[in-house]
């Protein structure tokens, strides 16, 4: 339950989304002095999605910060764009007016079950731009936003740090 003081909302009251469209295929590159694209969650990482595909022509653009969400099959995989990036039809971008968007991609992380509660499609799950809009959300301020925010960041960094120290030690053998 919620704190009193938290407002309650939809995520289309909080965030902009930005469905993808994918340009043709024929604007498609690996040169990487081009726009980065997103089809899917296929180069997602832990937070942040790496690029092997580019492209020549832009139909839907993604901030820098935005938090970058699988809207096919598997819906609900969360990233958070690097830098301006093209959205392909498998994603959609989500924008805040935060100055930061770190609420937001904890936020979208905790509403994936209620997406696939939502999701649609014959063939394979999907969920599109008004399911988004309105999924419901509790709201603290800005200033609450910003602690929490800041809070699962550093959590996440340290947990990061630790997945690492224990492959590096996973790969030590100790003789006693």
């Amino acid at each position: 339950m919620p704190p009193e003081c938290w407002k309650t909302a939809t995520l289309g009251d909080y965030a902009k989304v930005i469905m993808g469209q994918s340009p043709e295929s024929q604007y498609y590159t690996t040169d990487c002095n081009n726009m980065p694209f997103l089809q899917g969650n296929r180069t997602f990482g832990s937070k942040y999605p790496s690029f092997d595909t580019y492209t020549t022509k832009v139909t839907k653009l993604a901030p820098k910060g935005s938090v970058i969400i699988s809207v096919r099959a598997p819906v609900g995989d969360t990233n958070v764009a690097p830098s301006e990036l093209c959205l392909g039809r498998g994603v959609a971008a989500l924008q805040s007016e935060d100055p930061d968007n770190e609420f937001l991609y904890y936020l979208v992380k905790s509403l994936v079950p209620l997406m696939n509660q939502n999701e649609n499609g014959s063939t394979f799950g999907s969920i599109n731009r008004t399911d988004l809009e309105k999924l419901p959300i509790d709201l603290p301020d800005y200033e609450e936003r910003y602690k929490i925010g800041q809070v699962l960041s550093a959590l996440d960094s340290k947990i990061e740090l630790n997945q690492q120290i224990n492959a590096k030690l996973g790969g030590t053998v100790v003789v006693s």
